[in-house]
């Protein structure tokens, strides 16, 4: 631990980094070390408690962590009190699979989204549970892959048996909160509203074999689903189930419309909702679609280069150098616009028509890494910095392989065996005397 202030370490403690593994959570520092937890004091390193746990969620106002024991595959979900490491509760809830999704519902309930949801009281681990099929087991196709075999082993005397069923998983939305506290999951057969207490609302159901990974989102009254066409086989990605958008009344839970988005052995890679129309984002095309009716409204094919591919949708921290000797954000042109960003980092500027206005090359792309009120850290390859100021002026470069953030009017970094500290407060001169020296700068090396 080094004293930021003082320019010294403050304690040092050897570890095996093949075997061990620290952790900054919340305000704790931990240490694991094969079976054991150990919760350090971050000024003097002293270890305060130790456990076997490894947290899952962290409850900075309980001052309450939960987890699992470590190296292990229990189910054994406990509660430590993190002031003296002291269990308080421990209850069974599956991880087999890990979690989908966890959220402070109020001050003290707890909600997991694992084989539906549990919710759960942090001081006391009392709650209630709502059961969803979110997985899918394959024990017919193993119990007729067994039997093939035992009949191959009597003959060949070699014997190839399947011990565990091959399994789909993820097969749920995330869970999506309404204004007055009740819980929305949709999973591989159904939709369901839950109230607080644990109570179901309504129940609608989903087309069984489309139904894969889910996206939710509320707008007013109306809850609006996206099914992605892909899931966990095996715990690795896999395409399953169609794509295709659907919505329900949030009171009723009737379902308003559900259209099939026929795309073969396609998944949805993204979306973004603008106004009234959800962009879906798909290996090479975009297709736009009305919220009001789920009707297609347009659908684009994009120019790709050999072997790329349409990743996402981004909004904002995306620079490009302007007018010398200004640096400007995209959306400060294109303030109307949408922005895909490909596999190769290449950016689109669209239409809501999906009409392409430009492309921005990954040379000409800088992107955000870290900022504060006064400056602004970009790069366009993530080791060449340049330090930007309220007017997007340059003012500083750096080069370095290292993270880097920046604290108040600090920026910090790590480079080879060294840790950087450099006070940005030195850099507040007038924009023309950087442009100047920037300018300059670049002549010389344009001469050389």
């Amino acid at each position: 631990m080094v004293d930021m202030e003082a320019k010294n370490v403050k304690w040092a403690r050897a570890i095996n980094y093949n075997s061990s593994e620290v952790k900054l959570q919340g305000n704790y520092y931990f240490l694991s070390e094969k079976k054991k937890n150990y919760c350090i004091h971050p000024e003097t390193g002293d270890v305060l408690w130790e456990n076997r746990n490894e947290f899952y969620f962290i409850d900075p106002f309980l001052n309450i962590g939960v987890g699992y024991p470590l190296q292990s595959l229990s189910n054994k979900l406990t509660a430590v009190d993190l002031s003296n490491g002291k269990e308080l509760w421990r209850k069974k809830v599956n991880r087999i699979c890990g979690w989908n999704d966890a959220y402070m519902l109020d001050d003290t309930t707890l909600l997991i989204s694992v084989d539906g949801i549990r919710a759960i009281n942090l001081t006391n681990g009392k709650g209630w549970t709502y059961k969803a099929s979110t997985s899918n087991k394959e024990i017919g196709k193993m119990i007729g892959f067994n039997a093939i075999n035992i009949i191959l082993g009597l003959i060949f005397d070699l014997y190839v048996l399947q011990t565990e069923p091959n399994t789909y998983s993820d097969m749920v939305s995330n869970m999506l909160i309404d204004p007055y506290e009740n819980t929305i999951l949709a999973s591989k057969d159904r939709i369901s509203k839950i109230d607080k207490s644990g109570k179901i609302q309504w129940s609608t159901s989903l087309p069984e074999k489309k139904t894969s990974k889910s996206s939710l989102f509320l707008i007013d009254t109306n809850i609006f689903m996206i099914n992605r066409g892909y899931a966990q086989y095996n715990r690795n990605f896999s395409m399953v189930g169609a794509p295709y958008f659907a919505s329900f009344d949030l009171q009723s839970g009737k379902q308003l419309f559900l259209t099939s988005i026929a795309e073969k052995k396609e998944f949805i890679r993204n979306f973004q909702v603008v106004n009234d129309r959800l962009f879906v984002v798909f290996e090479d095309k975009i297709a736009a679609y009305s919220l009001s009716d789920g009707s297609m409204i347009t659908e684009k094919a994009l120019e790709l280069h050999d072997g790329e591919f349409l990743d996402v949708f981004v909004v904002s921290g995306i620079y490009w150098k302007g007018n010398e000797p200004f640096f400007k954000e995209l959306i400060s042109d294109f303030s109307n616009h949408n922005f895909m960003m490909t596999s190769k980092g290449r950016i689109f500027v669209l239409t809501d028509n999906l009409e392409t206005i430009l492309v921005y090359g990954k040379p000409d792309l800088y992107h955000k890494i870290t900022d504060n009120s006064q400056y602004t850290l970009v790069s366009n390859n993530n080791t060449d910095f340049i330090l930007l100021d309220n007017s997007y002026v340059p003012v500083g470069t750096i080069k370095t392989s290292g993270d880097l953030l920046i604290n108040k009017d600090k920026l910090f970094f790590f480079d080879k065996d060294s840790f950087w500290e450099i006070n940005l407060t030195q850099f507040n001169q007038p924009s023309n005397l950087w442009h100047s020296i920037f300018k300059n700068r670049y002549r010389r090396l344009s001469r050389c």
